[in-house]
């Protein structure tokens, strides 16, 4: 699947049900097409995306805005890790 929607050069995100994922520094994380939340606390927070799950590592980590849609982290991001 994943090579045809390359060759057909379709958007990964529409598609295949991609996380887009938007940092502003270290600061703010924005991730769009999740499937919902695996693990929260101040220094690590677990989501669920489409292909994989995405983990975020940090200090003072917090969900300010969250809908079934999209979701903004903010706090001191160190790594986003894709598992």
């Amino acid at each position: 699947m994943e090579s045809l929607v390359s060759a057909l050069e379709l958007p990964q995100d529409l598609c295949l049900g991609a996380a887009v994922i938007t940092a502003l520094g270290c600061r703010e994380l924005t991730i769009e097409n999740h499937k919902g939340i695996l693990e929260y606390g101040p220094e690590c927070i677990r989501v669920l995306s489409g292909m994989c799950r995405i983990k975020i590592t940090g200090c003072d980590l917090v969900i300010s805005y969250f809908n079934r849609e999209a979701m903004k982290i903010e706090g001191r991001i160190r790594e986003i890790i894709y598992e």
